[in-house]
């Protein structure tokens, strides 16, 4: 008889209804389509899917990259089972259910759990997973209508951006 307990990952209570695109721009379709197509739930509601994080210095972060986002779970089927099932998020944010979930063996040890993240995706939205707003996100311009002349306001999480203008020399060369 198996005594062991699996320890619960992902969010008890998010309904998938809840991350749906239609409800706010700052939600990624792609990650609702994925996780309406190849995400796993709990009998009685709730996603058992969590964001982990690559941990810098394993073997994971060799061929994953350092920092690389992942989405799913530690499989834990046996003692000192190590896989996770899961995708890469920038994966599933770029291909949806067409990313593919996969077992990858021996990476648990080499993964850290984002803590909170489901809290705040519903929060902020994609604002959740570049929270230093460096990336464009198609389908949801969060500046497009808080824009002044030196700074703008995201308009899903609400974090305010001064612009910093930096000059800069440039020497072209040319022989004559």
């Amino acid at each position: 008889m198996n005594t062991r307990t699996m320890i619960p990952v992902g969010h008890k209570t998010l309904r998938l209804r809840e991350i749906a695109p239609k409800r706010s721009l700052s939600f990624s379709p792609n990650l609702y389509r994925w996780m309406r197509a190849l995400a796993h739930f709990y009998a009685d509601g709730g996603v058992a899917e969590a964001v982990y994080r690559v941990k810098p210095g394993t073997p994971a972060a060799e061929y994953l990259g350092s920092g690389s986002l992942m989405i799913g779970y530690p499989i834990d089927g046996y003692p000192g089972d190590t896989d996770f099932s899961g995708s890469r998020l920038l994966g599933v944010l770029c291909n949806g259910s067409e990313e593919h979930r996969a077992c990858y063996g021996n990476i648990a040890p080499d993964l850290e759990l984002v803590e909170g993240f489901w809290e705040r995706y519903l929060a902020v939205g994609r604002c959740a997973i570049d929270p230093k707003h460096q990336e464009n996100f198609l389908g949801g311009d969060r500046f497009n209508f808080k824009m002044s002349d030196d700074s703008r306001i995201c308009l899903w999480c609400g974090e305010t951006h001064h612009r910093v203008l930096t000059p800069r020399t440039v020497m072209d060369e040319s022989w004559i």
